[in-house]
């Protein structure tokens, strides 16, 4: 099966690259072959990730002569898992991209690329095999994040992606040498023998580094946002639903791989979890673009899922298998309901920006009844991302929770309070997601649609398979909840190569939910099911029946406006104006700056009877915030970079003598560095 998902991805990455006229009956859909082809390989791949979750071992060896060990790429239990996690999201998200008339031919090869790079690193037994398809996804992400390079932040786009991918492929490198030399093996399994070694936690804590840069941990956060939020269309759903469950599956690996962290490794991880969920969270709060918003959540939650999976450091440390299965296991919960909401999201909001020609929140509004489709997307992507109940996010972050107030069973003082910081942070970053979601469903969705805004085509909202794909994704983000103790017996099968049947202790019962540790606290996803509707419906006929007629009787007012008679809607709730106390709280965090400047607008006017849009001069109010890693970490060492770079060329005069004379003094200093090594 694996062979025939990487001749499938061949052959859809060679039907992108090549461009044929394609005669399009009117009113007919059709999806280019390449992304056809690429649907095809993801259902090879959840069939094949089903197997290996079942127990079935795969093995497709690669005869590429590297090292003395052949590699291979096989599928495992754990990899299985995460097979089926990243391209059951998959299947919706191209079937529903398949469907956009006037899409961009020329996304097939990269996203087919982007597809087979995930695969070879999921199932690669060899490190060398993992760095081919570590860069293959961080080529793929430069041509993505980059594809209409003459918009405005598309080139800085492409190019952080790209500085990021390899400096993550060059701490995967450093790392795996440095465990694999003393373990005289590429193998990624025998990568534990080198723990005995004196680099052995550097080399865990750049392995950890590395896997951590394509999810987006502080501080190597700043590329994701601006790449996420700039890619085209769906390729953006790919990126963050598909893609980024490759550094969650190398974390998790190395922990079963390498085993126990130094201390200093778990607390960090801990610390830098909270720091990452409570920045993305803020940032996506107080951002205007709904793009951005949607990316700046994707860094809360490879926060969120560092918290838990430092949780399952804590436990390896203390030598607790049952404390290692909570972490993984709400870890783990947490990219299920990630890559659905997070996939839902960007394949919704790419629609409305096709349909609306903008993703300025303010501009937004009234989705929901004009793209009903796209609409329902919004609602629901945003309220998993929440974590709000009857969705998959409410159980996950349940079990953050919960795993993080289980520092009392660990004996160590660094950690517990490692451990409790990361809980405050992520308590704090699950409060104010309900502020960062809440415009998107009452604004965004169901406010007020307004005039200004103007639709172009709708037949992608209305195309049959997007509101397939768009279905499935829902169903997902819905059912995960319905059938969270399902969802909870297929985690625990992926994990079972790490903790071994630890993880069945989170089944209190048929349908009730615990952290692990029994008798510690209990959850019903399934059964809040059934009472929340109950009691909605419960409430609906008392209320009926205690007013009679006059149920009805109630004073209509346009919803979020302002309450005052005669004040224009001009003035009421905007989207950038809801998290405006987050702005001045967080002022500190955030250094807001606000003021007002003279600033062209789009104005009405009149002319011979008729109304229309010109542009003139007005006073306009601000509000700017700082990225305060970007500004006071990589700016200064750009600045540094800026600085070499320009000494170093003063170094290219030209002259051949010059250069003759350079590479003898590189001779002369590494003969003597070896004669003293020799002696």
């Amino acid at each position: 099966m694996q062979l025939a998902a990487v001749i499938i991805f061949a052959a859809a990455m060679a039907a992108g690259l090549v461009r044929p006229k394609v005669i399009r009956p009117r009113g007919v859909l059709l999806a280019p072959l390449s992304e056809i082809l690429s649907l095809a390989g993801a259902i090879v791949l959840v069939v094949a990730g089903g197997l290996g979750l079942a127990g079935h071992r795969q093995l497709l060896a690669l005869d590429v002569g590297v090292g003395a060990q052949q590699p291979a790429l096989q599928v495992d239990q754990l990899s299985g898992l995460f097979l089926v996690i990243s391209y059951s999201v998959a299947v919706p998200v191209l079937l529903a991209a398949a469907s956009r008339p006037g899409g961009r031919r020329r996304l097939g090869a990269p996203i087919a690329l982007v597809l087979l790079a995930v695969q070879i690193v999921l199932t690669a037994d060899h490190l060398f095999v993992l760095l081919a398809g570590w860069e293959l996804l961080g080529f793929a992400f430069y041509l993505l994040a980059g594809d209409d390079r003459h918009l405005a932040g598309r080139g800085r786009a492409a190019t952080g992606a790209v500085v990021f991918s390899k400096m993550s492929g060059v701490a995967l490198l450093l790392g795996g040498l440095l465990l694999a030399v003393p373990a005289h093996s590429l193998g990624i399994s025998d990568l534990g023998r080198g723990m005995g070694s004196a680099g052995a936690g550097v080399g865990y804590a750049l392995l950890l580094l590395g896997f951590g840069v394509k999810v987006g941990v502080v501080p190597v956060q700043i590329w994701l946002p601006p790449a996420y939020a700039y890619a085209p269309g769906a390729a953006r759903a790919v990126m963050a639903g598909v893609s980024v469950n490759v550094g969650f599956y190398g974390m998790w690996r190395m922990l079963q791989v390498l085993g126990a962290p130094p201390v200093w490794l778990a607390c960090l991880v801990l610390v830098l979890g909270g720091v990452t969920a409570i920045l993305g969270i803020i940032h996506a709060t107080v951002h205007a673009d709904l793009g951005h918003l949607i990316a700046w959540s994707s860094v809360e939650n490879a926060g969120l899922i560092s918290a838990g999976f430092g949780m399952a450091m804590v436990g390896s440390i203390a030598g607790s298998r049952l404390l290692m299965a909570a972490g993984l296991l709400a870890a783990t919960a947490q990219v299920c309901a990630h890559a659905l909401g997070k996939s839902l999201l960007f394949i919704s909001a790419s629609v409305v920006e096709d349909a609306c020609g903008t993703m300025n929140l303010d501009r937004l509004r009234g989705i929901a009844g004009r793209l009903p489709a796209s609409g329902a997307g919004l609602v629901v992507g945003s309220l998993t991302m929440a974590g709000l109940p009857l969705t998959a996010g409410f159980a996950s972050e349940w079990f953050t929770l919960e795993v993080l107030m289980q520092q009392f069973r660990v004996h160590n003082l660094a950690l517990q309070l490692s451990t409790a910081t990361a809980g405050v942070l992520v308590a704090l970053t699950i409060g104010v997601s309900g502020i960062a979601f809440v415009r998107l469903v009452a604004l965004t969705a169901f406010g007020h649609p307004g005039s200004e805004l103007r639709l172009g085509g709708l037949s992608a909202d209305r195309a049959l398979p997007y509101r397939i794909g768009v279905g499935l994704l829902i169903m997902g983000c819905l059912g995960a909840a319905m059938v969270a103790p399902l969802e909870v017996r297929l985690i625990a099968h992926g994990l079972s190569p790490i903790v071994g049947s630890a993880t069945s202790g989170a089944l209190a019962g048929s349908w009730v939910l615990q952290p692990v540790f029994e008798k510690f606290s209990a959850l019903s996803p399934t059964w809040l099911w059934l009472v929340i509707p109950g009691f909605v419906l419960a409430i609906g006929l008392g209320s009926v029946a205690l007013s009679g007629r006059r149920l009805l009787r109630v004073r209509n007012v346009p919803p979020w406006s302002s309450g005052s008679p005669g004040v224009d809607r001009g003035v009421g709730y905007t989207s950038f104006g809801y998290p405006n106390p987050i702005r001045r709280v967080l002022a500190g965090l955030l250094l807001t700056k606000a003021e007002l400047r003279r600033e062209e607008q789009e104005l009405l006017g009149e002319s011979a009877g008729h109304q229309s849009r010109v542009l003139g001069t007005g006073l306009g109010y601000r509000v700017d915030v700082v990225e305060i890693v970007e500004r006071y970490l990589y700016q200064p060492l750009f600045l540094i970079f800026r600085m070499l770079v320009r000494q170093a060329k003063r170094l290219q005069s030209g002259r051949l003598d010059a250069y003759l004379a350079y590479m003898l003094i590189a001779l002369v200093v590494v003969v003597i560095v070896a004669v003293s090594h020799a002696q």
